[in-house]
């Protein structure tokens, strides 16, 4: 649809920064923020969940239509609507006085940040061999950029502001947005019936979707629930039949996107989006609530990750320029060997960890990210020719959506199981019986003489509280630690990665 252009102009490559930054500058604020937006609208951590399932579920509603959309309107006129819709949005978020009003309000951001992702990358797909690399590069740059700035800049918004900030700041980005979007691809063409997608397909994202809701009101007495087990195995059943039949009723695109390298290379971006979005979660619960550090040296520690991804990005650019970047099994082996050191010294710290150790650490999640999500590109669309990018990059974007929003579900599931199994067993020493409880209050006592024996045991239950916050967290890593061994071994035994 869009012609090629050899020589891509400086402003067009920051048009394509500005349109794909959008929606990861608005995440990054919103992940950062979230402990403050949830106590803003009075939602519980289910509640945001559900926020993050209608962001999903909106996105996947349009992505699912892109391609026949672009080709309607063509893609200025596309990513315009688009931004109104998620200005919309953003606002409706900002005026939130409810849970339900946050979510609607997300809807609405989801249904026009879908395009910003995948409008960008086709656009990118359209230049010339020579200047696709400093496409794709500067494509990266944009949204590493736009989730550094997020935690960055949301910090300084919740000190000097308040919550619903998080949500107005990006108004002035869409605002630069808009005039880039001239530069973009503006012919519209007649759309292709099978660009409108079956329902079939439609079914399997609603039973993902609906899976998802599930894992959402597990009981921590799951298995012994077997109506519950019945209604997954449903639901698996469901998006199977759904991914099936859209096979057959698309064949002229079978051998594109439905070989073996290009399905495995959705299964290593899903695993990637969701370890991402779980972590973007939960570092700044961590950061905040179980460290005890402040809003700027917590914005300040989550940018850490993007920015290092940054420089590991165009460290590996640089080497496939050079030719003497090592094949892409290799460098997923290595990625995901940063995210086992990563996840053992994170399950490593204490209450004490200074924050330069800490901006150490996530310099190894930055490569995870930067270097995964590089060679999965380059392994999953080598192959995929430009009739079929534009689909195939819509069915990724698809299944990013979908880990995004199941990252969120399980982790709050997570903390939320793993904070009320610790609580339980460090309170079980909460007790005058208990002689370390006794040498506690004694050692209150004598540093803060002027509080109260009921104030001083509230320290005590605050400190209890962030412990069992901590030791959940922990746990995350550890489990984080066990799928990155998974993906080892997965990687190495993929031969079809090369």
């Amino acid at each position: 649809m869009n012609a090629e252009r050899p020589h891509p102009t400086r402003w067009y490559l920051i048009s394509i920064m500005l349109v794909a930054c959008l929606e990861f500058f608005q995440n990054g604020l919103l992940n950062f923020a979230s402990s403050q937006v949830m106590g803003g609208v009075g939602a519980a951590p289910e509640e945001f969940s559900y926020a993050a399932m209608a962001y999903a579920s909106a996105a996947i509603l349009v992505l699912l239509q892109h391609e026949w959309l672009s080709r309607r309107l063509g893609m200025r006129r596309y990513i315009r609507l688009s931004i109104i819709v998620f200005g919309i949005g953003a606002l409706t978020c900002g005026f939130a006085n409810s849970p339900g009003q946050l979510i609607l309000g997300r809807a609405l951001q989801g249904l026009g940040g879908a395009a910003f992702f995948t409008a960008a990358r086709v656009e990118v797909n359209a230049l010339s061999d020579q200047a696709k690399m400093l496409g794709l590069l500067c494509f990266g740059y944009a949204l590493m950029l736009g989730s550094a700035c997020g935690p960055l800049l949301g910090a300084e918004l919740i000190s000097r502001q308040d919550w619903r900030w998080i949500f107005f700041a990006v108004l002035p980005a869409l605002a630069l947005a808009w005039p880039a979007t001239r530069l973009l691809s503006q012919q519209a063409e007649p759309a292709h019936p099978q660009t409108q997608g079956s329902r079939a397909f439609l079914f399997m994202i609603i039973g993902v979707l609906a899976l998802q809701w599930l894992i959402q009101q597990l009981p921590y007495d799951f298995f012994a629930r077997p109506e519950w087990l019945l209604a997954i195995l449903a639901l698996a059943l469901l998006a199977g039949w759904g991914w099936q039949y859209h096979r057959r009723r698309h064949p002229l695109h079978r051998q594109a996107l439905f070989q073996l390298r290009y399905l495995a290379g959705l299964g290593f971006y899903s695993c990637c989006y969701l370890l991402v979005s779980a972590n973007s979660y939960i570092l700044p619960v961590m950061a905040q609530q179980a460290l005890g550090f402040d809003l700027p040296t917590t914005g300040r520690l989550l940018s850490v990750s993007f920015v290092a991804g940054i420089l590991f990005s165009t460290l590996y650019a640089f080497l496939l320029l050079k030719r003497r970047a090592r094949g892409v099994r290799t460098m997923m082996a290595a990625a995901c060997s940063l995210l086992l050191l990563y996840g053992v010294l994170m399950s490593g710290l204490n209450q004490n960890a200074p924050a330069s150790l800490i901006v150490t650490i996530l310099i190894c999640n930055g490569g995870f990210m930067s270097l995964f999500i590089m060679a999965v590109a380059q392994a999953t669309f080598s192959h995929i020719g430009q009739p079929d990018f534009a689909r195939a990059y819509q069915t990724k974007n698809i299944v990013r959506q979908l880990s995004l929003s199941m990252g969120v579900a399980a982790s709050t599931v997570f903390l939320q199981a793993r904070n009320a199994l610790h609580y339980q067993r460090l309170s079980e020493g909460f007790s005058q019986l208990n002689p370390a409880f006794n040498t506690a209050l004694d050692q209150l006592q004598q540093a803060l003489p002027e509080l109260s024996a009921k104030q001083r045991i509230a320290v005590l239950v605050g400190q209890l509280m962030q412990q069992s916050q901590l030791l959940s967290c922990l746990d995350f890593f550890r489990l984080e630690c066990i799928m990155a061994l998974g993906l080892i071994v997965i990687v190495l035994w993929q031969q079809r990665l090369g």
